[in-house]
């Protein structure tokens, strides 16, 4: 930052003393008579002393000789307009200056002279609306001299260019700016610009709003502001229509929103549910017009309504839906608990405070009902594995020439910000909020107590996080590259003035900060994503959707918990930063490919038959003289057929030689055996014996019928094993 200075930190003196001049608002009959005869300056001065002698004072200020033509030439229309409306220049409106200095048919260089004038001897303030601004340095410097303009417009200059301003584009448009803000202030001393002067040029100079709020980033580097403005002048978000609505109401709402403790955001969606709500009770109840109105009768009545509610009804008159392609449809679950949650809350605090007392429980009659919970939740999509791995090769691996076209962030910063977003895990606003030197190295070794290996210096590196929105701040081990590519961006950042941290109210140096300010909210999402998605030749929608900043939070995480010997869930839940389990649970929910693999293998695993081998008659030799040595469980008996796979009748056992009961003396001699081993063995179905298996009677019927005259291993047939009788 750079130190005040006290030369110019001094006030500053009006060039002109007024007080020397005669300032009768008539003119004298020797004026008059003057100005009938009066044909050029130069009889004027003898005849006309009291008009010429402040013309001829603010010539003498600063005036070049070649500026002296049009100095001449301003002073003649001066003098010309006082002959035709009979009024000296000290008795003119605003607006009679602004006419004469607007005319059409009248030089640049004099009008420039006519408006120091107006300025310097009757305190003309429309200087805003003389037209072009590109003359305003010129004013700028003739009224409050070149000397101090330049000095001025220099310091500004140098602190803008040290927190990463192009000079270039500093000197083509900033002087103008600057001598616009200055002769609005009526002083042009930096030290005496403040927040309320530059609102009041930004609303002067609508065009020029991003202009002036860059001034506003060179006043903060240099210690003036306290945190620079927005950049470009626009209508609060907060200000919200209450028209249709009842007052009573539109005052309970605007209340609640000045007193809650809720966070910014939270209580201005939250104060727009409950303005909202005014409007249903406008359509459906115009009678209620107070919380103290509301019955157990009116919440459900709100509860159905909202059930019902369309994306566009309710609609408060600040808010454009033209052109919304989700117009007209049902509102998703997600938004109703959240209407409901504001209404509560609204209820519950205004009766807390003990402005009203209620006829119902709002945390009961206005609770969210089961139906919507059941479809509520937050729902992290990671992005398709294929598409995730080129994301993180594209970070890793990005070029200055991979910039998009309109993207003036430094490169290294882009890399840091793409390394961070693809390695780190973090939310989108823990990005740009991180800190200055927020990446240490990994300085000492790290024993792993559970397999005894040691990792070595320098493997990781420790990210400090700030406090995020379910967590305190923490520090999490992220991948030493990380702080590779901070390291790179840190070295060639400039130097930024501190701003203060929304969240936490401190006053820090941000990571990702840039001509005094930090990275928009969007950047994620506008500048990188589509970066990286250019470089990787990627679309940007994978086969779920938008690729998003949080999906990328939720693909970081859930690879940690999907790779073998992953993280625990404690061990997630503190890498993520939640402070509930319940919450990184939505983070590693299994993968489709790993569900259909699990799949896979337990179908496989349902075609298998379990495999009795008597290892006795295997060594023995009896297996090779022809001996039964395998039997097949079909649950109440064995098959001793070596080929019961192949068997016709092994859906439905005829009861041939091979089958062994197991409640007979045989089968229970078997089942003792101490040498018997266990296997399984895949067995091939038949598109009919897959539709049995289903559960398909008809067609077990079907096969049964087939199999009546087919033999067995030992020649017999189903039929005459078992007589007439039907299956």
């Amino acid at each position: 930052m750079t130190p005040l200075d006290s030369t110019t930190s001094c006030c500053w003196e009006w060039p002109i003393d007024l007080t020397q001049y005669d300032q009768s608002p008539w003119l004298s009959e020797t004026e008059q008579c003057a100005l009938v005869r009066w044909d050029n300056v130069r009889k004027a001065r003898a005849k006309l002393p009291r008009l010429y002698r402040p013309l001829q004072d603010v010539t003498a200020l600063r005036t070049k000789q070649s500026h002296l033509n049009g100095c001449s030439k301003a002073q003649t229309l001066i003098l010309q307009e006082v002959q035709r409306t009979q009024q000296p220049y000290w008795a003119w409106s605003q607006q009679a200056w602004l006419e004469l200095i607007c005319r059409p048919s009248i030089h640049p260089s004099a009008r420039l002279f006519i408006t120091a004038n107006a300025y310097l001897l009757c305190d003309f303030h429309l200087v805003h609306c003389t037209g072009s601004r590109f003359y305003l340095s010129a004013l700028g410097r003739l009224v409050f001299g070149k000397e101090l303009f330049d000095r001025e417009c220099t310091r500004l200059h140098q602190a803008l260019q040290n927190i990463g301003y192009g000079k270039l584009n500093l000197q083509q448009n900033f002087p103008s700016i600057l001598a616009a803000v200055m002769l609005e202030n009526r002083n042009p001393n930096l030290e005496s610009f403040n927040v309320e002067l530059l609102e009041r040029a930004r609303e002067n100079y609508t065009m020029q709003a991003r202009s002036i709020g860059k001034l506003s980033h060179g006043l903060a580097a240099i210690g003036v502001l306290p945190k620079p403005l927005r950049m470009r002048h626009y209508v609060s978000w907060k200000e919200k229509s209450s028209e249709g609505i009842a007052p009573e109401w539109v005052d309970f709402c605007h209340r609640w929103r000045e007193t809650s403790t809720l966070e910014p955001r939270t209580r201005e969606s939250n104060y727009s549910f409950i303005l909202r709500a005014g409007l249903w009770l406008a359509q459906s109840h115009p009678d209620i017009t107070s919380p103290t109105d509301w019955t157990v009768e009116t919440c459900a009545d709100f509860l159905a309504a909202l059930n019902r509610l369309k994306v566009g009804e309710w609609q408060l008159h600040s808010f454009d839906y033209t052109g919304r392609s989700n117009l007209g449809v049902p509102l998703n679950a997600n938004s109703k608990r959240s209407v409901l949650y504001a209404m509560r809350r609204f209820f519950r605090d205004i009766q807390h405070w003990d402005w009203v007392r209620l006829k119902f429980n709002p945390h009961y009659h206005l609770a969210t009902p089961n139906s919507i919970l059941r479809l509520c939740g937050p729902n992290p999509r990671a992005i398709d594995d294929p598409f995730w791995l080129k994301l993180v090769w594209a970070s890793l691996n990005l070029e200055p020439n991979d910039k998009l076209s309109d993207i003036w962030y430094p490169f290294e910063m882009l890399r840091a910000i793409s390394v961070i977003w693809t390695h780190a895990g973090l939310r989108q606003n823990e990005i740009v909020r991180l800190r200055l030197g927020c990446a240490r190295i990994q300085s000492d070794p790290i024993m792993n107590d559970e397999t005894g290996e040691t990792i070595a210096p320098g493997t990781l590196c420790y990210l400090d996080v700030p406090a995020g929105k379910t967590f305190t701040a923490f520090t999490k081990p992220v991948s030493a590259i990380v702080r590779q590519f901070v390291t790179d961006w840190e070295a060639i950042r400039p130097e930024q003035s501190t701003l203060i941290d929304q969240k936490t109210g401190e006053r820090v140096r941000f990571l990702f900060q840039y001509r005094g300010r930090t990275i928009g909210q969007n950047t994620l999402n506008e500048t990188i994503i589509p970066m990286l998605c250019a470089k990787a030749g990627l679309p940007l929608e994978d086969s779920i959707g938008k690729i998003t900043s949080h999906r990328g939070r939720a693909s970081a995480v859930t690879a940690l918990a999907s790779v073998p010997q992953g993280m625990s869930l404690i061990e997630l839940m503190r890498w993520s930063g939640h402070r509930n389990p319940k919450s990184t649970l939505y983070y590693i929910r299994t993968k489709p490919t790993r569900l259909a693999g699990a799949f896979a293998k337990a179908d496989q695993m349902s075609h298998l038959i379990e495999v009795l081998i008597d290892h006795t008659a295997v060594v023995s030799g009896a297996a090779a003289k022809g001996e039964p040595y395998q039997y097949y469980d079909l649950g109440s008996s064995y098959c001793a057929n070596p080929f019961w796979s192949t068997c016709p009748h092994r859906m439905a056992c005829a009861g041939c030689d091979f089958n062994i009961p197991k409640d007979s003396a045989k089968g229970e001699a078997l089942a003792a055996k101490a040498f018997l081993h266990r296997y399984l063995e895949e067995v091939p179905l038949t598109p009919d014996e897959q539709q049995i298996i289903k559960g398909d009677l008809q067609k077990l019927d079907i096969m049964l019928d087939k199999l009546k005259n087919i033999p067995t291993l030992d020649g017999r047939t189903p039929l005459q094993i078992h007589g007439n009788e039907q299956h």
